[in-house]
């Protein structure tokens, strides 16, 4: 592009680029900055100049200016050469420039260290923000990194790199240690190595009264079986009936069969050993990994170098009181969802019915409705059919998903907890107890090893008797597959995913607890006894699976459920209006806009997946949240001026209303319980769960089973519903008073 065709207005003249080092940008780099500049001249001065720059760094964000030939790191060029990076009050007065910058900070050749420099010097807790936002201290080669240190040599800058090299110097032992038993066991095929950790996995069961030991130690497992994963060869997917003998026979039976063969003990114990070294280093890595997210990620943390202290330390308890206080509601939305389940399942005439073998009757009975449960949650909730869509094309009924994976749950907690834990407390020796379970299994002619396996069609014959109905009495081996289909992680095509694509996202043991390796399905009875079904359930359909054809008409479905149970109470609800767009903006599509009694709401609906470490809550929290409040704001522009012209809108909402600015309440309304209650941007969000409840007015259903009282009904509009009295509710968390 030739220099007179440069923008030369304000501060983006073509001269200043050229002289901050940026003359390496791109055109398309160039177009991008072009952009940015724009709509941050644009928005003054009518905004300050830092929520100036924060409407620019939405753009950025949201991966704007759009197009198939521009890549990120077209828009990371251009934003970093806009000259308002300059200005040390814009930069101050910003509340994404950290964010932004640390998107920018993701390439090493995005910006110019003059640049990083100038914000070192002048906006300097901006950019460290920004390194910890980006992690670029654990990239220690990056020519960014180095030139940072280099040039910096003030103490707070060397104060923040003593505790960068710090954090870091804490990975390295153990890092030592996993390369090292990684060599150790390298020579171990993937299913030998699955047979030493289901052995090792036990452990977890050794002490009766935990209710989910294996909670900690399946983010371990799951790194260790990736890892492999990334490295195996294509043979290890060749099982055959001979090769998975020989490999039994050679490395799982003399562990848990001692006497029946002695010339590999020594080198299957050595292999043991290894292995348990393994799990140990990457337990303790994991551990300081979540030390170096709390570092980049938690607004309260804060840092030191200070002789026998630590190097991180929270600023307030806020943020701890916040994390557990979430975990505090999800228990009493489980207990609200169970309430709801024992309701529907009393309703529906089962409670009268004998659920399978009368033995197994109670806990066949329970799983059902822990089924019945999660189909409720995810169709009110998440927005899910009566049928799930698969990628193959086939279909299967939602209801006989949820009970085939709690039955398994059943089974595998009856079938080999329960007696391994027996036999354990007999001999006091894991190997023992072990061999005792695989034991008994042989004598009746079952398979129960510490892991389990079989063909995929003598599976599907197990799972076809869960899928009776009164379309099939015998039940359907077609749903039988696509249950299998539905849970099943293809471990060869996953191997090949994290050679070929290792961001994209790989499923969890749980969340997926059906290992395909060959011809053979293998499971984890460890897993499957232990497992939340409704988490692994919704981050199947949601996680792994999010680019599903059914996506977008279950996001759909979120909506109207919403609107449905509003316009139950008495609003008249408007989804998906859509504002005339204007020179300035194109607000989009409206969600929800609700009116009753001249109380308007404006609700942006958001729907994911269960997040479970407090990296993912940020992520959710900086990007779909913090797009939601973008959006939500462009909106409730929009909507005000709609609501002063368009007459039809006025009529269908039935509001009459002279002043729309002062009774419109604007929300997110978010199907995860993580942000609750918070505020991102100015915007309340609100859990899509909690409105459920406050709807039906059912907060005593949040009790456990056993403590629910007919007489003792907790409304919470005792002198009954009214617009304003919900907001009340909703806006002053009284839902959770005195109880969370």
């Amino acid at each position: 592009m030739p220099m007179e065709s440069w923008p030369t207005n304000g501060l983006g003249s073509a001269q200043e680029f050229m002289t901050e080092g940026n003359s390496g940008v791109t055109e398309k780099g160039e177009r991008c900055r072009q952009h940015y500049q724009s709509v941050y001249e644009r928005n003054q001065p009518a905004l300050s100049k830092g929520l100036a720059l924060d409407e620019s760094l939405h753009h950025f964000l949201d991966q704007r200016p759009a197009g198939k030939n521009l890549s990120a790191i077209d828009r990371a060029q251009g934003l970093a050469a806009a000259s308002f990076w300059l200005d040390v009050d814009t930069v101050a007065g910003s509340e994404l420039a950290s964010l932004a910058l640390s998107r920018v900070l993701h390439f090493d050749n995005a910006v110019s260290i003059e640049r990083l420099l100038h914000l070192a010097s002048h906006n300097p807790e901006t950019l460290r923000w920004a390194i910890r936002y980006s992690k670029l201290f654990e990239r220690t080669e990056s020519p960014l990194w180095l030139a940072l240190r280099a040039a910096l040599a003030g103490d707070e800058w060397q104060v923040f790199f003593g505790v960068c090299d710090r954090l870091l110097d804490q990975l390295r032992p153990f890092d030592e240690l996993v390369a090292m038993a990684e060599k150790q066991l390298k020579h171990l095929s993937l299913l030998e190595l699955f047979s030493y950790l289901s052995i090792l996995a036990y452990q977890a069961f050794a002490e009766d009264g935990s209710d989910d030991p294996a909670e900690q130690q399946w983010k371990v497992y799951n790194r260790i079986i990736l890892n492999k994963l990334r490295v195996c060869p294509e043979e290890d997917f060749r099982l055959s009936e001979s090769r998975l003998g020989q490999s039994l026979k050679r490395h799982l039976s003399p562990i848990i069969f001692p006497e029946s063969s002695n010339s590999d003990v020594v080198a299957c114990r050595q292999n043991l050993e290894s292995l348990a070294v393994l799990i140990l280093a990457t337990q303790e890595r994991i551990d300081y990994e979540d030390s170096i997210d709390w570092f980049c990620f938690d607004p309260e943390c804060r840092y030191q170098l200070k002789p026998g202290e630590s190097v991180i330390y929270n600023q307030s308890e806020a943020g701890t009181e916040r994390w557990q206080r979430t975990g505090r509601k999800n228990d009493l939305l489980w207990h609200y969802w169970m309430n709801r389940a024992v309701q529907a399942f009393i309703d529906s005439g089962m409670a009268e019915q004998i659920i399978g073998s009368p033995e197994n009757h109670e806990l066949n009975q329970l799983a059902y409705i822990k089924a019945v449960r999660s189909k409720l949650q995810l169709q009110q909730i998440y927005g899910l059919g009566d049928q799930v869509l698969l990628n193959d094309g086939s279909q299967v009924q939602l209801h006989h998903v949820l009970l085939a994976s709690e039955l398994t749950s059943v089974f595998f907690q009856k079938e080999f907890i329960q007696p391994f834990q027996s036999h354990l407390r007999e001999s006091g020796v894991l190997a023992q107890a072990l061999g005792r379970l695989a034991m008994n299994g042989l004598l009746t002619g079952e398979n129960r090893f510490p892991m389990t396996w079989s063909e995929e069609q003598e599976k599907i014959r197990k799972i076809t008797g869960w899928t009776v109905c009164d379309e099939h009495p015998k039940g359907s081996a077609d749903s039988a597959k696509a249950i299998l289909t539905f849970w099943t992680s293809d471990f060869k095509a996953l191997s090949q995913q994290l050679k070929q694509q290792p961001r994209m996202p790989a499923p969890r043991l749980y969340e997926q607890p059906f290992y395909k390796i060959g011809r053979y399905s293998f499971q984890f009875p460890w897993v499957g006894a232990q497992q939340n079904n409704l988490t692994a359930a919704i981050n199947n359909l949601r996680r792994v699976n999010a680019r599903r054809a059914d996506m977008q008409a279950e996001t759909q479905r979120v909506e109207l459920a919403l609107a449905e149970s509003l316009r139950q109470r008495g609003f008249a609800v408007e989804v998906g209006y859509r504002p005339i767009a204007t020179e300035e903006d194109d607000a989009g599509e409206v969600d929800l806009i609700c009116h009753q009694d001249g109380v308007l709401l404006l609700l942006e609906v958001k729907s994911g997946y269960i997040r479970s470490t407090r990296h993912e809550v940020w992520l959710h929290r900086t990007n779909t949240l913090r797009k939601a409040a973008w959006q939500l704001r462009r909106k409730q522009v929009a909507v005000l001026s709609a609501l002063k012209a368009d007459q039809g809108l006025r009529s269908r909402l039935g509001y009459h209303g002279q002043d729309p600015g002062a009774d419109m309440r604007s929300w997110i309304v978010d199907t995860s319980i993580e942000l609750d209650g918070q505020s991102v941007d100015g915007f309340r969000v609100v859990s899509r769960e909690a409105l459920e409840v406050v709807l039906r007015d059912e907060r005593q259903l949040l009790r456990p089973i056993d403590l629910l009282d007919e007489e003792s009904r907790d409304s919470l509009f005792p002198d009954g519903f009214t617009a304003g009295r919900f907001v009340t509710v909703v806006e002053s968390d009284e839902l959770w008073r005195g109880i969370c």
